[in-house]
């Protein structure tokens, strides 16, 4: 898991491997963020950043 965390934004997003769970609540906290921030764009294509860094706190409350 740690090795996951340590990848660039790029390579976390290529092989971070979620869960359907996972991807459903990654959808929904970027679903979130769109629209406290008033994004009109479609909620998935936010900044790379952005969804590493969700993606990075999903994988942090994986279970060993």
């Amino acid at each position: 898991m740690s090795a996951l965390l340590a990848l660039s934004d790029a390579e976390l997003i290529e092989s971070a491997d979620l869960s359907n769970a996972e991807f459903d609540e990654l959808e929904n906290q970027l679903a979130i963020r769109a629209a406290c921030l008033g994004w009109t764009g479609d909620p998935m294509r936010q900044p790379l950043e952005t969804v590493a860094a969700i993606v990075r706190g999903i994988i942090t409350k994986r279970t060993p």
